[in-house]
């Protein structure tokens, strides 16, 4: 029973880590999302056409920074729990793999 006692401060501790991250990516996502690239039609000196001229695209930063920021989250949690590749056989792996592509692919 002593290993229970102390496992679980690590548990809250592991869990924690996991809300963190996952707020962190929330708040990256809402920066992506509050920082969008604006565009202004500017006509072109050469020639009678206009082109569009965005400003910083900081947004596909931070978009893709929280991509990989719940990609480390999840694949944190799959090597904590010793699911697919990172522990023994599963006896239904191709279903594991399938919950894994799909948990990433389905919006």
């Amino acid at each position: 029973m002593g290993g229970f006692a102390t496992s679980r401060p690590a548990s809250i501790g592991f869990c924690a880590f996991i809300c963190f991250l996952n707020l962190f990516a929330f708040l990256l996502a809402v920066g992506a999302e509050r920082r969008r690239s604006t565009g202004k039609v500017v006509p072109d000196e050469y020639d009678d056409r206009s082109y569009c001229l965005y400003d910083s695209d900081a947004s596909t930063v931070y978009g893709v920074s929280a991509f990989f920021v719940l990609l480390l989250q999840q694949a944190i949690v799959t090597a904590a729990t010793r699911c697919l590749c990172f522990g023994p056989a599963l006896s239904s792996r191709c279903c594991a793999v399938a919950a894994f592509v799909l948990s990433w692919c389905v919006p």
